[in-house]
């Protein structure tokens, strides 16, 4: 009601003089929106008025709104934030009195200066310096004593290299008693094994040369003095002889029993006949076996993976011999021990109660043997005739088989 009554007074009324400011047509003031901001006072009732009836109405309403809207106020200018152009504002008193006015441009707009960083404090002279480095050092070290980079830096590696401790271990006890048995031991079986060597070699004394053909071929031949030793003694060294190295392994080697015999001339040496070696080492055959056996024997070592004793000898009567050697069978291996290996002269039997020992029928290389065996079965002693005119008693089946193609290589079987 009130801006239709407006609008039509100034409608009907001539416009008042402005003193020469052009004023905006009656229809400006209900075109302009209210949406944009104004300038105003901070009380809206001393907004100026017209003294026309018309005017004074138009301003008590605006003043109304005006206390209804909440007008945006303008931020402060905070550092570090984009200031934004400064809206365009129209001044109220123009609105009311229609004069326009003219909107400044945005690029006419100062931008706001943001506010100058904090300048840091000079360096005074009396600052704290940094510590000196290894580099620094090199340096100032090339520099006053004119060396060169690679020199100054091997110095002062070797000022830094810290000597290493020689540490002298104690040697152990262990090992010297080690070292100290080890010698013991060798030297003690060099000392027997020359005490052997020098006692043969004392002993020996040339072959006759009547005797000097053997049975069996043999690599090498070894005397034997019969004289001034017990039957022990003979034996004990002949068992010593059986764990010495006399040859070469298949070989064989000859044992030459020798006696002393005085004479008108003086003392001569020859060759022991089988009943004088029986009795030197304290053996006692049958008598019908010594009488039916030749004054010639051969009695030697065949080494094999030991040495293993045999004994060939000439038969002059088969029947009497093998009679003979059937009679010597139940005390042969305890008489020729240790000469020959000894073995039990008891057995247990299948019924589990003991029983003697005896020699049993066995064939070696087609040739009937008879041979005693020991508690596994192996052969401990044999004897044989491969022909009626020889007698073979010896220990291990290897020695039979050598003797057999040596004596047919002499044409003797």
């Amino acid at each position: 009601m009130v801006d239709e009554t407006t609008g039509q007074n100034a409608a009907s009324n001539p416009t008042p003089d402005t003193g020469g400011i052009p004023t905006a047509p009656a229809g400006a003031a209900q075109s302009n929106p209210l949406n944009a901001p104004v300038s105003v006072g901070s009380d809206p009732s001393q907004a100026p008025t017209s003294s026309e009836p018309s005017e004074g109405a138009l301003g008590n309403d605006i003043a109304k709104i005006l206390k209804d809207v909440k007008l945006p106020t303008r931020p402060e200018n905070v550092p570090g934030k984009e200031q934004r152009p400064a809206a365009q504002t129209k001044d109220i008193d123009a609105l009311l009195s229609g004069t326009p006015t003219q909107a400044q441009p945005a690029s006419q707009v100062a931008p706001a200066k943001p506010e100058p960083a904090p300048e840091a404090p000079a360096p005074t002279k009396d600052a704290v310096q940094s510590v000196h480095t290894l580099k620094q050092d090199l340096q100032q070290v090339v520099h006053d004593q004119k060396i060169s980079v690679v020199r100054a830096a091997a110095l002062e590696q070797e000022k830094q290299r810290v000597p290493e401790e020689i540490v002298v271990k104690p040697h152990s006890n262990r090992v010297k008693n080690f070292f100290f048995a080890a010698f013991l031991l060798l030297f003690l079986g060099g000392a027997a094994l020359g005490g052997v060597y020098i006692v043969m070699q004392s002993r020996t004394q040339p072959l006759p040369e009547q005797q000097t053909n053997s049975l069996v071929f043999a690599e090498q031949t070894v005397p034997l003095p019969l004289d001034g030793q017990t039957p022990t003694q003979l034996k004990g060294l002949l068992g010593g002889v059986r764990d010495a190295s006399t040859g070469s392994l298949g070989s064989i080697t000859r044992i030459a029993p020798l006696k002393v015999v005085s004479s008108q001339e003086g003392e001569t040496t020859r060759l022991a006949t089988l009943s004088e070696f029986f009795s030197a080492i304290g053996v006692t055959p049958p008598g019908d076996l010594t009488r039916a056996l030749s004054d010639d024997f051969f009695f030697g070592l065949h080494t094999i993976d030991k040495n293993a004793p045999l004994l060939v000898i000439p038969v002059l009567s088969y029947d009497r011999a093998f009679a003979g050697m059937l009679a010597w069978e139940s005390s042969i291996n305890a008489q020729l021990a240790p000469i020959f290996v000894r073995v039990p002269d008891l057995i247990l039997g299948a019924d589990g109660i003991p029983a003697r020992r005896t020699f049993t029928d066995i064939v070696m290389r087609n040739y009937d043997v008879r041979a005693l065996t020991d508690d596994s079965g192996a052969v401990a002693l044999y004897y044989a005739f491969p022909t009626r005119n020889i007698l073979v008693i010896a220990e291990n089946p290897h020695s039979f088989t050598e003797l057999l193609s040596r004596l047919q290589a002499q044409r003797k079987l």
